[in-house]
């Protein structure tokens, strides 16, 4: 049996043009700095990576609470 991740695709990368967070739309992410990708259906969303920071901390918060509840009924 393989393991299901729950996390959906992302990554960090490269803009190859100029364009505006999908968070923030006052934050312009220029051609050549980096930026945060999330992976939405068959498209990526791209974010400023002060947004993509906030998610990631989000992630993590998320994340924690939800092994903490289920610290609480794994027995093994």
């Amino acid at each position: 049996m393989s393991t299901r991740a729950l996390m959906i695709p992302a990554r960090v990368a490269i803009a190859q043009r100029a364009h505006k967070c999908k968070a923030n739309q006052k934050h312009l992410i220029s051609q050549g700095q980096y930026r945060f990708e999330v992976k939405n259906e068959r498209n990526w969303d791209k974010y400023c990576l002060t947004c993509g920071n906030k998610i990631m901390l989000k992630l993590i918060s998320d994340s924690s609470a939800l092994m903490e509840d289920f610290k609480k009924y794994h027995t093994c």
